[in-house]
């Protein structure tokens, strides 16, 4: 039996009407092994022990989370999903765990590793050992998960590798902290939740090491609009990238330490599927770009979001309201009605909900010309579907009817991977930007004058959210390759809580965090950025005003980095409970930044 990729731990979400539900901590376990039809699952038993070797939990039922059988021998398998539950107590718990067949209990699996796709002197061959994972820690009973936030976890070319001196020493800090045991002993120790932000993957490569690809992409641009797709092309897309995944998420270092031991939470951006998927205007009609994107979120579902429905068919962007394709062949075609990659989760526990909001800002992401006729035809750019917006809008409903609104402390992280506020670039700088191949780069910013009505809903949404559902809300985003810290104020009295009493204005605050793997800006090309852009504080209309914040010393943090978070426990006193305060702090590489971000909810509105 050979392990393809995995173990991956991926999050679920913690809320039930049960109170019970506290009581436990839940996820999924994925592994990606070399079986030949998901009809048959592996004779396996996931088992987890504590510290002290005893068994707490053992689980029997994998369930097929995707099935690649039909590809090719080398890359065929089955993705196989196993349901944790486990107990918390009033301490946390360091938990291993281990597979075992029937045949040899107590006895950890030892899977066979298969052969490299290509001869890499670099690559020492590895001796198999059995697999045995250790630190997974579950949270004491009542306490809210502590979270690592990324972005960015690879380069788009091989001299932004070869830059790299140590690519993976941020996983290597990171893992360093998960091991950790804190100084105060009434924290909970390591992280229980991985959020990735976005670029999880840089597929980019694929268009040099795909021969076919790459002859492709050096015909001219006309051609490449109405190329027909080859047949047998799709299937060897959709396994180059699961090649990619298997080679980028694989092995014992980098991103897989974490994987495979902390439960993760993803949202894509453009590098999952290719860079500037979204901001490329009519190549997004084109066959050969959409059999991409049919690959790239086959694959993102699989790896991911660890589950993929309907292996044997396409998938097409969430764009059937704005753009017509060139032409679509029958395997072409995209039988699901939802094709957007909008999350929610909720992490509950008696005194504290936590919300995290994923939202997708490139399944939909697209433009078109609104009267071909007229003689200066107007675009209309997205950045988020109409579909995606209802689902955005039915959940914030939801959010408010809740029953804990007004009564239970609450926050709400909104996961946008491109910052909602960040450097702001004109529309002359814009255009001229797309003799130097950078146009699409400022298209993707929610800054971009094309999406500045969007960007002004969604903050407008958010701030509405955080007074209906009396919650805060926090925005954590990537992309940038630097770190920065933004603060987005409203005096809109449409916005105001009461319960503040003379404060006339309320504020959210924004994270970002990037890049993890890919090199930071140089000094000089950033400082030309800089001179090219506005980071003032800017006023929007509804009486909203954005501004960025220093993070450290600086107003944007040129160095790599992600952010760890945590959330404190209320604290009784004397019949009163404290508000708990979310507390974000950037790691980064070079730089010690002992600032956090500290964010707290509204107070409760009076009685009566």
């Amino acid at each position: 039996m050979k392990l393809l990729l995995g173990p991956i731990l991926y999050a679920r979400a913690q809320a039930t009407p049960d109170p019970k539900s506290h009581d436990v901590w839940s996820f999924f376990v994925n592994v990606f092994l070399d079986s030949p039809s998901v009809a048959v699952p592996p004779s396996l038993k996931l088992c987890f022990t504590n510290a002290q070797g005893t068994r707490v939990a053992t689980f029997e039922d994998a369930k097929p989370a995707a099935d690649f059988t039909r590809l090719p021998p080398d890359t065929a398998g089955v993705v196989w999903r196993w349901e944790v539950i486990l107990p918390r107590l009033d301490v946390a718990q360091r938990l291993s765990y281990h597979f075992e067949s029937p045949d040899r209990p107590g006895v950890p699996v030892t899977f066979e590793r298969p052969r490299p796709r290509d001869t890499r002197p670099w690559s020492p061959a590895l001796s198999p050992q059995p697999l045995v994972v250790s630190d997974v820690v579950v949270p004491q009973r009542g306490v809210s998960p502590n979270i690592a936030f990324f972005s960015c976890n690879g380069a788009s070319s091989v001299g932004e590798w070869s830059a790299l001196a140590e690519p993976y020493a941020l996983w290597d800090k990171m893992l360093h902290h998960h091991l950790k045991e804190p100084t105060d002993p009434a924290k909970t120790p390591g992280f229980q939740l991985l959020i990735g932000g976005g670029d999880q993957l840089y597929a980019d490569s694929l268009h040099h090491t795909v021969d076919l690809l790459s002859g492709f992409m050096k015909l001219p641009r006309s051609e490449r609009l109405t190329l027909a797709v080859p047949d047998g092309f799709r299937e060897r897309l959709l396994t180059e990238y699961v090649w990619l995944y298997r080679e980028r998420w694989g092995g014992t270092g980098g991103i897989a330490s974490l994987l495979q031991r902390v439960p993760g939470l993803f949202v894509w951006d453009d590098h999952d599927i290719f860079d500037g998927w979204g901001s490329q205007e009519e190549l997004q009609r084109a066959p050969w770009y959409r059999a991409l994107y049919s690959a790239a979120a086959r694959t993102f579902e699989a790896f991911q979001r660890g589950w993929l429905e309907a292996s044997g068919t396409a998938r097409e962007p969430d764009d059937r309201d704005m753009v017509q394709p060139v032409f679509q062949e029958a395997q072409d075609q995209d039988p699901r009605e939802t094709r957007h990659y909008f999350q929610t989760l909720c992490f509950s526990t008696a005194d504290c909900d936590l919300d995290v909001v994923l939202l997708d800002l490139r399944s939909g992401r697209t433009s078109r010309v609104l009267d071909e006729e007229d003689a200066h035809p107007q675009s209309e750019h997205i950045v988020m579907s109409r579909v995606q917006w209802d689902a955005f809008d039915a959940w914030r409903e939801e959010h408010r009817h809740r029953p804990e609104n007004g009564s239970k402390a609450r926050h709400v992280l909104v996961v946008s991977s491109v910052p909602l506020v960040h450097l702001r670039f004109g529309p002359a700088m814009e255009h001229m930007a797309g003799g130097v191949r950078l146009r699409d780069d400022l298209l993707d910013q929610w800054e971009s004058a094309v999406h500045r009505g969007e960007r002004t809903r969604m903050i407008m949404n958010l701030f509405t959210l955080a007074k209906r559902s009396y919650c805060a809300v926090t925005v954590l985003s990537g992309d940038v390759h630097v770190g920065a810290r933004a603060r987005v104020r409203s005096r809109n009295p449409d916005h105001l809580v009461p319960a503040l009493g003379s404060v006339g204005e309320v504020f959210i605050e924004q994270a970002t965090s990037s890049p993890i793997v890919h090199p930071p800006p140089g000094w000089l090309p950033f400082q030309g950025m800089l001179a090219m852009s506005a980071d003032s504080r800017e006023d929007l209309p509804g009486f909203l005003q954005t501004e960025l914040l220093p993070v450290g010393k600086e107003l944007f943090l040129r160095d790599r980095n992600w952010l760890s978070i945590r959330l404190e426990r209320p604290k009784h006193r004397e019949n009163v409970t404290a508000r708990p305060k979310l507390w974000v702090r950037w790691i980064a590489e070079k730089h010690h930044l002992p600032m956090e971000v500290v964010v707290e909810p509204p107070p409760f509105p009076a009685k009566g």
